[in-house]
């Protein structure tokens, strides 16, 4: 008998367990080699991206530390007008930021995300209110016109014999205008053209807001020198303020030389409205009052002291003030106080 070495196993009669080791072996292999392939691509595509990275990795050889030029030209522009722009080495151009996209107002389309960041930087600046300074240029008069008052005005029956009679000065305008407020360097000519223009001695005007060349400087030094009218402690007239009711006839009270009201309390009591008019001004304004001066449109109890007076107001008023003097008849009219 012949001793034959054992059979040996087949491919096909091996243990199940080693064939299934071989198996898993061999694709953890290929899926690593896969892997890395994958990931490689990945790498090599995002450095080939960036110059700086290849030259980073030793891949490229580095570019000179200065800076590069790139234009970047305007879709609507023509290729004559384009500009080029200059980045830093590793600066990438930025695109053009909407106004709308900002936020901020006043944000230009070039600005750059550093700007934004900053509302500092484009922040308005703050406006500043500029006082206007009173027009003391020379102007020409011109002869008054009072065809803008119609006879149903109800100021006529006292504007229209000032004016067939002279008081009524000429203005820088022609028309009358009689509802609109009346200035000081208005209010000094009525004065002025009603009472006579002769200064009195030793007075000189003396007001750094109304030159020599200024249309209603005679008028001033007139109504200033003979007592109707005065400036400010400033040194100022202001010409072109406006006149409260209760500075016209505290003017035509002291002009006139009235004497002040014993009992002002008592001839004010006709009004409703004297709450506004200041104390000092109250002796004043009674004494006007007592020699018939006051002309109150629309309701004769009510004065309105504070209310900026018009041109028909002051003339109405300074009409009476020429009746008590005789210069002028006297004029039938609601308004009149008695």
């Amino acid at each position: 008998m012949v001793n034959l070495p054992p059979d040996q196993p087949s491919p096909t009669t091996q243990p199940e367990s080693r064939r299934r080791d071989r198996i898993l072996e061999f694709d953890e292999l290929l899926a690593v080699v896969l892997a890395f392939l994958g990931i490689g691509s990945i790498l090599w595509w995002g450095l080939s991206r960036s110059q700086s990275g290849l030259a980073d990795f030793g891949l490229l050889p580095r570019r000179d530390e200065g800076a590069a030029t790139i234009a970047i030209p305007d879709r609507d522009a023509p290729a004559e007008a384009v500009e080029p722009r200059t980045f830093e080495r590793g600066d990438r151009p930025q695109r053009d930021i909407p106004e709308r996209a900002t936020g901020l107002p006043g944000v230009s389309r070039e600005s750059s995300r550093s700007d934004i960041a900053s509302p500092t930087q484009v922040a308005p600046a703050p406006v500043v209110p500029v006082p206007v300074a009173p027009s003391t240029t020379a102007a020409t008069t011109q002869p008054v016109d009072i065809s803008d008052v119609p006879e149903t005005h109800w100021a006529y029956p006292f504007i229209k014999p000032m004016y067939d009679q002279g008081y009524l000065p000429d203005f820088p305008e022609s028309g009358f205008q009689p509802d609109q407020p009346l200035t000081r360097a208005e209010l000094a000519s009525l004065l002025s053209q009603a009472f006579g223009d002769a200064p009195r001695e030793g007075t000189a005007l003396t007001f750094e807001d109304v030159p020599g060349t200024y249309w209603a400087a005679p008028a001033i030094d007139s109504a200033v020198s003979q007592g109707f009218m005065s400036g400010y402690p400033e040194g100022d007239f202001r010409p072109d303020q406006a006149v409260p009711r209760y500075e016209v006839l505290v003017s035509l009270a002291t002009g006139l030389g009235l004497p002040d009201s014993p009992a002002p309390d008592s001839t004010l009591a006709a009004f409703v409205d004297v709450n506004p008019l200041p104390e000092w001004a109250r002796p004043k304004v009674a004494a006007a009052t007592e020699n018939l001066i006051v002309v109150n449109y629309p309701s004769p109890d009510q004065l309105k002291p504070a209310q900026a007076a018009t041109r028909a107001e002051i003339v109405a008023m300074i009409h009476q003030a020429l009746v008590a003097r005789g210069a002028l008849p006297v004029v039938q009219s609601e308004y009149a106080v008695p």
